[in-house]
């Protein structure tokens, strides 16, 4: 009984590490050289979005990166695939690079936290517009410091008061395209929010 107990630890344990749940090793980044290219999941490369390049988490995954060297943090969504050199867990923007303080460097040990696993497909152009619903609450002030915290960092964010069973404030971003939306969820995460729903207009 004991054994099968500490065997089901072990597996627990490896499910862990194969997902990535956590890592530590170097991150680099990549810049203007590769700015207007096409990424692994079909995506155009900004060097000024917080996205990165990692070997194996699914694209569409949300990843907060701690440096280990000065403990600042940045947030950066996975678009890419790489680093190529082995020595390396994670390429990063230039924009996260800069938030974690590495640009002169070029690299830095740092550990990954898995926020949000991605669904892994790859990106096709489409002129679909998506809306976002950040929070939704009973109390009209919890939705107004949700909105305040988001005011300057999210397009057409506004709160909406819905009559159902009873009244409910909603925060919510509408008509925001694919990328407006991938970088809402990205600001989310530095916030620790993360039951957020979104659909299509």
């Amino acid at each position: 009984m004991k054994i099968k107990i500490l065997l089901l630890f072990y597996l627990f344990y490896l499910l862990f590490k194969l997902l990535g749940i956590e890592e530590e090793g170097i991150a680099s980044w990549y810049g203007p050289t590769f700015f207007g290219r096409k990424t692994a999941n079909g995506e155009i490369f900004n060097t000024n979005y917080f996205t990165a390049a990692h070997r194996s988490f699914p694209f569409g995954s949300i990843v907060k990166v701690i440096s280990l060297e000065n403990s600042r943090e940045t947030v950066v969504r996975i678009n890419d695939r790489g680093p190529f050199a082995k020595s390396r867990i994670i390429d990063l923007s230039k924009a996260a690079a800069e938030e974690l303080d590495m640009i002169g460097t070029g690299t830095m040990n740092v550990k990954l936290v898995l926020l949000e696993k991605g669904d892994n497909k790859y990106y096709k152009y489409s002129a679909k517009r998506f809306n976002l619903q950040l929070g939704s609450f009973s109390d009209e002030n919890k939705a107004n410091e949700l909105f305040e915290k988001f005011k300057d960092k999210i397009k057409s964010i506004n709160i909406k008061k819905i009559i159902l069973d009873k009244t409910y404030f909603r925060v919510v971003a509408e008509h925001l395209t694919y990328f407006e939306v991938q970088s809402c969820r990205v600001e989310m995460n530095k916030e620790n929010i993360h039951n957020y729903i979104i659909s299509r207009n």
